[in-house]
């Protein structure tokens, strides 16, 4: 992907979605004028890659986003010069980029971890960016040591969120090198060659409009015009390759054994064994965040990174690997994408498609991912169920294409209770109790994770003012690390004013504090009346009980009536009971879907649900 539009699309979605969604009509940030692209490949799988951009900047936001523009490489594997760089403003002046305006640094990875030292960033200052301007930039990439030795493969997607007016990309490789191509949305493929032993392919991308982009969807490479290019003719070569070089760094050494053996005490059975491995590599090896195809896909050593207490996904896989071992559990390494790129080629290119690395335990048949941190033996995060991902052995030598397992409703569960108790005063103070399984057990850990100690209250407050509430409240939650235990946590608030007795009157059921999960924030993203993009969404069932407790001279004059909601997708039902001053409030969602994806053709069946399901949120008790 190209360093100018991959410098903007961090930023683009949340900033174009919310200009989208106060606007009649959707303004491309970027203009990509044209775009040159040439690969130049070597027998060995080296290369270069010389790339000259034009991109117009249409809104105040891609200035802001494209005054500079990093351009990442790893020194052990690569040399990146920046042959040119200027700016043209929109009356037509050209302004270079001076060398003191190219400014290298440690990539941020790196610097929080000193194993890895050979990540840099050369960022590039553009001067005199304004609406109209557009920046240039024209750069080198050298790949010296082939990612897989004798393997050359890339992937280039054009992101259809921006217009492009003109793109090319140019491949010559040696006429002995067999290359396997998928391209999609792009015109082109192998032409003529004016040298008999160089094979050229030449694709080119002519005025493709901006699509508008849309919340929650998946990557841009799922529904761009892409093209994919490798050497090895199926994954499973991918695989070998991938173990050949990974494996040996996985050996039980001494001090692998003597741990494995100390972590293992008094534990017989061979999964209850693989399951104290995990938790102890998930919680004691900080992980640091490097891609596969910036750092490589060779791991360190296993005692390398027990001493240096951190690493990145490979890392964990062959630290944890080597564990397994020493206690004759086979594992091996599996690639997959993190983000919420879901789409796999029909060629076997590893990079550009997987950029991270989890365990699979073949004995067990089971996926697991230390590198989730607080995610429990057997859970995976959401973004990575239901993928299409790479074992690198599956138990019998050979590297195969899995889909990884998708949570069910059944065991993804979230309950919620809720006890309110209402004063003369119209004053509410509750308490809730959440517990989940699954994924939203590791989606609570992580929100809890990421809130400073002490914070609490203040997060409660802000939750409460997103909710349409006003007040205060606090968190208590069990040990964020202790994976061999579901978690738990608590939640106290007070909503002073919520109701005015004694009345008439009527309010609605109060939310509260009632988790990060609950039945209110599974539909926030079905607004749109339609969606053009598929939408990751997880299976899930949701129960809520909500006992509220009445002063003694209010009375329930009206319940709201039970609902019950059923849908291709699953069922919500409500319940609605009063027993002298105490109403309870049960409501029940389950959703079931046999992937992990809702297709744009599914979503407005989806949202009618949605709608049904949000009017009875907003159900009211009149008193």
């Amino acid at each position: 992907m190209r360093n100018l539009t991959m410098a903007a699309l961090a930023g683009l979605v949340s900033i174009s979605s919310a200009a989208h969604a106060q606007t009649t009509a959707f303004q491309p940030m970027l203009t990509e004028l044209s775009n040159d692209i040439v690969y130049d490949v070597k027998a060995d799988g080296t290369y270069t890659k010389e790339e000259t951009e034009n991109i117009r900047l249409n809104t105040d936001q891609a200035v802001k986003l494209l005054s500079q523009v990093p351009v990442r490489y790893s020194k052990s594997l690569q040399d990146a010069e920046v042959l040119e760089a200027y700016t043209i403003t929109k009356d037509g002046k050209r302004i270079d980029v001076t060398p003191d305006k190219i400014l290298e640094q440690q990539s941020k990875e790196s610097a929080g971890a000193p194993m890895f030292d050979d990540g840099r960033v050369k960022t590039v200052v553009f001067p005199g960016t304004e609406v109209g301007a557009t920046i240039n930039l024209r750069e080198r990439k050298t790949q010296r040591k082939a990612i897989f030795p004798r393997q050359f493969s890339f992937v280039e997607a054009f992101n259809d969120l921006i217009e492009m007016k003109s793109v090319t990309v140019t491949i010559r490789a040696p006429a002995s090198l067999k290359l396997y191509v998928d391209a999609t949305g792009i015109e082109g493929g192998q032409v003529a060659s004016d040298k008999p032993d160089v094979q050229v392919w030449r694709w080119s991308l002519k005025d493709a409009p901006a699509h508008a982009p849309e919340l929650q969807s998946v990557s841009m490479k799922d529904h761009s015009p892409r093209i994919a290019v490798t050497t090895f003719p199926d994954f499973a070569a991918v695989g070998a390759a991938y173990q050949q070089r990974a494996q040996p760094k996985s050996a039980v050494t001494p001090a692998v054994q003597t741990l494995a053996d100390q972590l293992t005490k008094g534990i017989s059975d061979p999964r209850r064994q693989a399951e104290a491995l995990y938790d102890w590599v998930s919680t004691h090896i900080r992980y640091v965040a490097i891609y596969l195809d910036f750092g490589g896909v060779v791991p360190h050593d296993a005692d390398t990174i027990l001493n240096a207490a951190y690493g990145d996904c490979k890392d964990h896989v062959t630290v944890l690997q080597a564990l397994l071992a020493a206690k004759g559990i086979k594992s091996s390494a599996v690639l997959v994408n993190a983000g919420n790129e879901y789409w796999l080629p029909n060629v076997a290119a590893p990079l550009g498609v997987f950029d991270h690395a989890i365990t699979y335990l073949p004995d067990f048949n089971l996926f697991v991912d230390s590198t989730a941190g607080v995610a429990r033996f057997g859970t995976l995060p959401a973004s990575e169920m239901g993928k299409s991902a790479l074992v690198t052995d599956d138990g019998t030598g050979t590297g195969k294409i899995v889909t990884l397992p998708v949570d069910s409703a059944d065991n993804t569960r979230v309950q919620t209770t809720i006890r309110v108790t209402l004063d003369s005063d119209g004053n509410a103070n509750g308490t809730g109790e959440i517990s989940s399984t699954g994924t939203l057990d590791w989606i609570s850990r992580e929100v809890f994770a990421s809130i400073q100690p002490g914070v609490e209250p203040q997060v409660a407050s802000r939750v409460l003012t997103a909710t349409g509430q006003n007040g205060t409240g606090n968190f208590h939650h069990s040990n964020l690390r202790d994976l061999t235990t579901p978690f738990v946590y608590k939640t106290e608030f007070q909503l002073p004013g919520y109701a005015q007795f004694p009345g008439p009157g009527a309010i609605q059921v109060p939310v509260g504090l009632n988790g990060f999960s609950g039945i209110s924030s599974v539909f926030e993203s079905f607004g749109p009346k339609t969606r053009a993009f598929a939408m990751p969404f997880l299976n899930r069932h949701v129960t809520e009980t909500t006992i509220i407790t009445l002063p003694d001279d209010v009375k329930v004059a009206r319940l709201p009536q039970p609902a019950k909601i059923v849908s291709p997708f699953g069922t919500y039902t409500s319940t609605y009971v009063a027993d002298g001053r105490q109403i309870t409030v049960t409501r029940d969602l389950n959703l079931s879907m046999p992937g992990v994806l809702l297709q744009p053709e599914q979503y407005p069946e989806l949202r009618k649900m949605a709608l049904a399901v949000s009017r009875d949120m907003r159900s009211q008790l009149v008193y």
